[in-house]
């Protein structure tokens, strides 16, 4: 989830703000294994399927793609509460007490919401219990 992005519309446009998503979208492909699967997964969201890919690798794509993001020179960005655009991340694992593919998306909705709570520009992993 692209962090204050409300603020980045209001303060520089939608045609910027859609701008930042295609070029979140071009990192993400970038730094992706074509067995991986990104998507735009709401308004300013993103969501990744990174198949046989445990918890400690996929927290490391993560933490990768919102170090770039953080770094990535967009415009407007020093008028963003932290002086640049960053993402929180959420990351979750399947697990075979999943019954359905939304308990996954759950699950990193979860971790993402806690991202966001625990001050944003940061990947959280849930424990899967």
């Amino acid at each position: 989830d692209v962090d204050h992005f409300k603020h980045y519309n209001d303060t520089n446009g939608h045609l910027c703000g859609d701008e930042v998503l295609r070029q979140i979208a071009s990192i993400l492909r970038s730094r992706l294994r074509k067995t991986d699967s990104p998507c735009r997964f709401g308004g300013e969201e993103f969501a990744i399927m990174l198949p046989e890919t445990d918890s400690e690798q996929a927290v490391r794509v993560a933490e990768t793609i919102r170090y770039i993001v953080a770094e990535h020179p967009f415009a407007g960005k020093e008028k963003q509460p932290e002086g640049a655009v960053t993402v929180s991340i959420g990351v979750a694992t399947y697990s075979a007490s999943m019954l359905t593919p939304e308990e996954l998306i759950d699950a990193a909705d979860r971790a993402l919401y806690a991202a966001k709570g625990r001050g944003r520009n940061q990947t959280v992993l849930l424990s899967q219990n």
